[in-house]
């Protein structure tokens, strides 16, 4: 099965959250507050997509993580890699052949075709998207994470 971890499925939903009001500053115990995902995996996922400039941060009493660009021009694809890394659904889909059968495979074409067509289609997927999908605020519910 093909499946993005709970962690990066967690991230969608705190960007899309932010994407609610891209220009404002968001603390993280708001956040966490509003998406229902616990404080310190809401600090740890900012942090990452920070690291990846998806976010731009402020430090200090009045500081916070905003994003770093329009939510129309953040895709899928976006997320998936600063959060887990490359889409490979086969190991030959990272462009190396750590496969015992890499030398004589039949399939490696057809799979990086198919790799090339979900990353293409997630590509198309934006930011904005997924907040226009269901706005927020969520109802609190109990904490995730």
């Amino acid at each position: 099965m093909v499946r993005i971890s709970k962690l990066t499925d967690y991230g969608v939903i705190i960007m899309a959250f932010m994407a609610s009001q891209p220009n404002r500053l968001f603390q993280a115990r708001e956040i966490a507050q509003k998406t229902a995902i616990t404080q310190p995996t809401v600090s740890k996922l900012l942090k990452r997509l920070s690291k990846h400039d998806l976010l731009r941060s402020e430090r200090g009493t009045q500081g916070g993580y905003q994003l770093n660009c329009n939510p129309n021009q953040i895709s899928i694809v976006d997320l998936i890699d600063a959060l887990e890394g490359p889409i490979a659904i086969t190991e030959c889909s990272l462009g190396h052949d750590h496969c015992d059968t890499a030398s004589s495979c039949t399939i490696k074409t057809p799979w990086l075709r198919i790799n090339h067509a979900i990353t293409h289609a997630l590509q198309k997927i934006k930011l904005a998207d997924l907040y226009q999908a269901h706005p927020y605020p969520l109802s609190v519910g109990a904490q995730h994470g």
